[in-house]
């Protein structure tokens, strides 16, 4: 055996088949988080741990509770982020949103041929309450996002995590309509500013050329009312930067009805017990005509702006990334 191949294995061992096969290269939950570290620093998570007699400490996966402890505790422990979820609202799997932003990360460096010190602007489509993907992608990686979100709980919730962690320079939470996905963001004439300043702050720095189309499209930008649309958004104009929006993601509800949410949890029966316990209302669960028409319809607005959005993504019900 090659002495490759023998640190390859030996390095798949630390980590159970299950997750390893799934997590990115540089995710840091490839190595599991130490629950008994965890329990030492922060008392809020030591009610949800049982230990046996080696000393290990279990959690209970099936718990909601538990789970939103262990959420926010690695959160604080490995990103320093103060997030704090409502009792009733999704608890994100970290190691799955820490995957999603890696994908896109490999794909705007490696695809796109984005450099490090682009600026790199993201919208994410349905933040939640916790406002992770935003939070996650601003303190980790520092790009600057766009948060949408429907629901007003979910809306001054993750509106809290931002300010809480003074992220407001990084993140914008937009509340949108639930009629649409896209259109009133990509096309907001105060988000095109505050995004267009950032890229062009750096672009200015690396002496760009292109100063009277910049100056053009300011006047433009600074002449438009708040919450009119802004005209650089559709056709291929050279005027700004081609794309004012480096990648769109989302993690949509999946399901059309609570009747489909109680069938498929008959069909994980079926299967087997599930490793965790589902968190979330229902709102974040179901949409009108489940994934598929908000998928479809996020396309067709996707389309309107396909000059100003350089990768267009989603996740699935499957747990598929598509773009």
């Amino acid at each position: 055996m090659s002495v490759t191949n023998h640190i390859r294995l030996e390095e798949e061992k630390k980590v159970p088949p299950k997750l390893n096969k799934y997590m990115h290269a540089r995710n840091p939950y490839r190595t599991p988080p130490s629950f008994k570290k965890l329990a030492s620093v922060y008392p809020e998570f030591r009610p949800y741990c049982s230990y046996d007699v080696g000393g290990k400490v279990h959690l209970d996966f099936k718990d909601p509770k538990a789970l939103r402890a262990l959420t926010t505790c690695l959160l604080h422990q490995d990103f320093d982020l103060k997030v704090t979820i409502p009792d009733d609202r999704l608890v994100p799997t970290l190691p799955l949103r820490l995957n999603y932003l890696l994908w896109i990360e490999d794909l705007l460096m490696h695809a796109a041929h984005c450099e490090t010190s682009d600026v790199i602007v993201v919208v994410d489509i349905g933040t939640g309450a916790s406002c992770v993907y935003p939070l996650l992608a601003a303190r980790k990686l520092g790009w600057n996002l766009v948060a949408t979100e429907t629901d007003n709980i979910n809306f001054t919730a993750a509106t809290t995590n931002v300010n809480n962690n003074d992220l407001q320079d990084n993140i914008i939470v937009k509340k949108v309509d639930d009629k649409t996905v896209l259109q009133g963001v990509l096309d907001d004439a105060d988000i095109h500013k505050q995004m267009y300043l950032k890229k062009k702050e750096v672009n200015d720095n690396n002496d760009d050329d292109d100063d009277d189309d910049d100056d053009e499209v300011m006047s433009e930008l600074n002449n438009t009312p708040s919450d009119t649309p802004c005209k650089h958004t559709d056709g291929d104009d050279n005027k700004s930067m081609k794309y004012m929006f480096d990648f769109t993601m989302c993690n949509p509800p999946f399901f059309s009805s609570e009747e489909e949410t109680d069938s498929m949890k008959k069909s994980k029966k079926q299967r087997g017990e599930p490793i965790s316990s589902p968190t979330g209302c229902i709102h974040e669960k179901v949409t009108t005509g489940g994934e598929v028409t908000f998928i479809t319809q996020m396309v067709e607005e996707s389309h309107k702006f396909k000059s100003k959005v350089r990768i267009r993504s989603t996740r699935d019900g499957q747990g598929n990334y598509r773009t």
